[in-house]
Order: C-alpha cells, then structure tokens, then sequence
C-alpha cells in the first residue's frame, strides 16, 4: 500500500458531490485498508446551505476552475453537470494541466466526451466517467473490460428511472401519467422540470456513450430518434396488460453488417416473459447480447447519492491503483462522430393505438392506408364507446419497416375520423 495519498479536488456538492465527500472523509472502505486517500478542497454554489458534513479544513474554492490550477491537486472530480460553461470549461482546464479527470457528466460526455478523452490521451492523464451511465451499475467497466473480447450485436437498456418509476406506477395504479408525474416529483423521483427525463433526453446521452464504447460510435443527439413517455395513457397500460406486454422506455443500439449504426430512445412493448419487463420502480437495467456470452443482464440502482457515489468512488479506485485505460476502450482519435443514425435494424412488430370517431367507413380508411404502405396487420382490437362517440382501436401488426410504420403514422394523422395523434410503439423481440 502506497502512503502517498491521493489528493483530491471536488466540484459540486449536491447530494453525490457531499456523499463521496463524506465517504472520503469518514467511511470510504479503502482509505485506510489500501489506497491513503485526501479530501484537500472543495467548490460548491451554496456557502449557506446546512451540510451534514464536517468540511473544517477543507480549502473552498470560489472559482470550482481554480481546483484545476492548484498544483496540490492530484485527481479532480467534477459533479457540477451540465454540457457546456464551468463544467467543460474545469474538465479542460484538469486534463490540461496534467491532473487526474472524474466525472458524473452524461450530457458533457455524451457531447464532448471524444473531445476530453483527445485531451486525456495527449497529456498521459487518467479520465474516466463511470458515474455518467446507470448510476450503481457498473455497465461501462463491463463493456470496456469484462467484454472485451466481445463482439457486441445489440445493447437495450432501462436507462432513466424516472421514466421508469411513472411507467410502472400507471402499470399497478391505473393511475393518470400526470398524477404519477407529480407524486414522482414529491418522493423526489423526478425534478421539477422532468423534461429530460420524460422526454428520453437523458436516457439518450446514456445510450450515446454506451454506443461510442461498444461499437466506436458516437451518436449525436440531432441524429437520433428520440421519443418519451409523455403520450402514454392508462388504457395503454391495460390494452398491454391484456396482450402480455409491458411498456418500458428503452435506449437501443446495435451495428448493422454494413456498420451503419442504429440507435434510439423511445417506449417499447417488453413480453412479459423478458426480464427488463419485470423492472419496476426507478431501477436501471441493461441487455447486452454478444457473439461469446450471448445475452447479458445487469440491473440495479441508477442514480440516487449512494449508488452514483460508488460509481465516481470506484473510478478514485482505479486512479489511486495506477489502472488507466482508454476511456472509450479505442483511441479518441477512431471514436467516429456519428451524423446519421437509424431507429431500427430489423423490421418490427408494432402496437399502434387510435382514438376515432365511432362511425361506419373508419376501418375501411384505416386498411387503406395499411394496404398502401404494405403494412400486413395482425389484429384489430375496439375498445368500447366513450362518451363523446370516440372508440380506442388497438392495432398489432405483423414485422414492418421502421419507414413504412411513419409514412402510415402522417396519413392516419391527417384523417379527420382520427381525434388524436396515433401511438405508435414497437415490440422488443
């Protein structure tokens, strides 16, 4: 065991920045059983604010980029988030001047990650970011390392728990998403501005650099097919329930023969029989299907102090042990910058969901359009007469192209028998 500890820098106390703090400090495992370690200086927004940590001789640092300057500072750890201003700004300025880089960051990894990871290769630095995917899970280490030898076909993942607490709250509750949104909020589920969340942004920074790491890619946000949860309603829930499906928000990617690169976020049907259905509340779950293990799933906590935490605090591990590999487990310079993604590999089974003015002629219009985009349809399900004359038709059909699905999706739109827009999703198979 070295006695030189390592002196560490912290930018962002919230509730993971003051929980590593605090392990650091008091109760992290290998402080005294392997690696000396040293809490040396902290930047934070809020001086005024009450913290159940003693942070008494700890250097404060107005400006979080001056941690990045102090020529003590062995290893920096930025948990300020956010994809642009201080945050890249004290990342740059870290690996520039030779210090070790950590961060929580999915949004600045997501966009500038191939940009850092240039930086930390250049200056023979460490950087690494396991915290920026599926909290506790350690799912980039596994990619990166245990999979190594892996050719990887397909990766699915349950990547925000937010969504996925509102999703399975509607499941057992029959409850109204926005009901479920808010009670989400008031246990502290979801921010009070869910839009990153409920809307996949954030689950497709996550599915992002999971790509880059598995296949080299690096999606841009622009390129992908990004869809939340927002249009999802209770009867959703129970036409699924009654066809043996979950709804899940799934990141997904896989690379074609032709190494064209699919990627995308939106809610998937899950059979029920498959384990991601199964997982319920704001848990993360991720399946890696590869040519030597087959399929792979990993499922645990993916945010909250405690399990991000001992992500960032696993990265410290391998920086106080001397351990550093390539953040993307390729050179910066052979990440490719993805301008061009699509949604889907194969074609596709799909739920589609249609509120219509209950009248005679509707399902002749609706097969027109099917028999015009060579849609072939497994079942036509109505649901009852609401009140207002409308009725719900579930429609399964049988595998399609992505393509086909959005051409038919316009014209169905634009019938005026069709009260809302239609809801479209695939089924994971």
């Amino acid at each position: 065991m070295s006695t030189i500890p390592v002196k560490i820098g912290i930018a962002g106390l919230g509730n993971v920045g003051e929980e590593v703090a605090r392990q650091i400090l008091n109760g992290f495992r290998i402080k005294n059983e392997i690696y000396p370690l040293e809490l040396i200086g902290v930047s934070y927004k809020s001086r005024s604010k009450k913290r159940n940590l003693d942070l008494s001789g700890i250097k404060f640092y107005e400006d979080a980029v001056s941690i990045a300057k102090d020529k003590e500072i062995d290893l920096v750890i930025e948990l300020i988030g956010g994809e642009t201003g201080i945050a890249k700004e004290l990342c740059e300025t870290t690996l520039r001047n030779h210090k070790g880089l950590i961060t929580a960051n999915k949004a600045l990894v997501a966009n500038s990650g191939h940009v850092l990871a240039d930086m930390a290769e250049k200056n023979n630095v460490f950087f690494a970011f396991e915290a920026s995917v599926a909290g506790g899970i350690p799912i980039l280490k596994i990619v990166r390392e245990s999979l190594a030898a892996n050719k990887i076909n397909r990766m699915a993942g349950i990547l925000n728990g937010t969504a996925n607490y509102i999703l399975s709250e509607m499941e057992n509750t029959k409850g109204d998403f926005n009901i479920i949104l808010k009670d989400a909020q008031d246990k502290g589920f979801a921010e009070q501005d869910p839009s990153f969340d409920i809307d996949g942004i954030d689950a497709a920074h996550k599915i992002s650099i999971l790509s880059a790491i598995a296949f080299g890619k690096l999606p841009s946000l622009d390129s992908m097919e990004i869809k939340g949860i927002r249009n999802i309603r209770s009867n959703d829930m129970d036409y699924c329930e009654e066809l043996g499906f979950k709804i899940r928000l799934l990141g997904v990617a896989s690379e074609t023969k032709n190494k064209q690169l699919n990627c995308s976020v939106q809610p998937w049907l899950v059979p029920n029989n498959n384990t991601l259905a199964s997982v319920v509340g704001p848990m993360n779950a991720i399946e890696i299907n590869s040519n030597l293990t087959g399929p792979v799933l990993i499922t645990g906590a993916g945010a909250g102090s405690g399990p991000t935490a001992s992500a960032v605090l696993s990265d410290v591990i391998d920086f106080a042990a001397g351990r550093k590999s390539l953040s993307f487990s390729r050179s910066a310079a052979n990440i490719i910058i993805s301008k061009k993604t699509t949604s889907f590999e194969k074609p596709t089974r799909y739920y589609i969901r249609l509120s219509v003015v209950d009248q005679s002629g509707v399902l002749a219009e609706l097969t027109a359009i099917f028999r015009d985009n060579n849609i072939s349809i497994e079942s036509f399900i109505q649901k009852g007469i609401s009140d207002d004359k409308s009725a719900q038709l579930v429609i399964l059909t049988h595998s399609t192209d992505h393509e086909k699905i959005k051409s038919a999706s316009l014209s169905i739109n634009e019938l005026k028998i069709v009260l809302a827009e239609p809801i479209c999703l695939p089924i994971y198979e």
